[in-house]
């Protein structure tokens, strides 16, 4: 049974989620949208249904037309049909084509990874490059999307070593493989950015990234895993 604190958390990680400089938060009783330099989460939402196209019409005056914007909706979302006003007013599902995710929630130990996987906090601008290529390749990012981010590359290095989302590294016969972020905050931990290369899944490596996040969340006195909700493109 979850905590009313783990359940808010779990719908709505961004507005308890610790930030890094180059991340920005606007947050109020109708909205919270966080924005980093080439992207927007917006969540949180609870408006009547008469004023739904005003508040799109304040985010989109909030965040930049250039960058990629996904709102996330959960069971708590205001109104109740809040998912099909968007889609009237335009909205998409995302690239992805996963339009629906289920928030999980881990307060007991997840299973050890195999000794065969070794991970490690990175630190490093080396280490991070390696980390986002990975992200790129297990998700097929798009060449486009790679050249936005490109030019970003240390102020995003910088955004984690001053608070940001945690990144580790998973290695096999020390390659490395995987990637998973962590974002902080009071309430637990938020993982985000998981991945691992094809040729590498199936042997453990996301199993020891997702134990290498509890050890480091208990750590810091923080011992529960969360993951995403349900989203929507702009």
């Amino acid at each position: 049974m979850l905590s009313p604190e783990l359940g808010a958390f779990a719908e709505t990680p961004d507005r308890y989620t610790q930030l890094s400089t180059d991340v920005e938060r606007f947050a109020d009783e109708r909205v919270c949208i966080l924005q980093g330099p080439t992207w927007a989460a917006i969540s949180g939402v609870r408006v009547q249904p008469d004023r739904v196209e005003a508040l799109v019409a304040r985010v989109r005056g909030l965040v930049p037309p250039e960058k990629i914007a996904t709102w996330w909706l959960g069971p708590s979302s205001e109104p109740a049909d809040l998912h099909g006003r968007l889609v009237a007013l335009g909205f998409t599902g995302p690239a992805d084509g996963h339009s629906r995710l289920h928030a999980l929630a881990c307060t007991a130990p997840p299973q050890p990874g195999p000794a065969a996987v070794d991970v490690r906090r990175v630190e490093t601008l080396e280490d991070f490059t390696a980390a986002r290529d990975i992200n790129w390749e297990a998700f097929a990012i798009p060449q486009k999307r790679r050249d936005q981010e490109a030019p970003h590359l240390e102020t995003n290095v910088q955004g984690m070593l001053d608070g940001g989302p945690l990144v580790f590294l998973a290695f096999l016969d020390g390659r490395p493989v995987g990637v998973g972020r962590s974002v902080l905050s009071p309430r637990g931990v938020f993982l985000i950015g998981g991945a691992v290369l094809q040729d590498a899944r199936g042997r453990g490596v996301y199993r020891a990234l997702v134990r290498a996040r509890w050890d480091d969340a208990v750590e810091r006195g923080t011992p529960a895993l969360l993951c995403p909700t349900p989203h929507i493109r702009s």
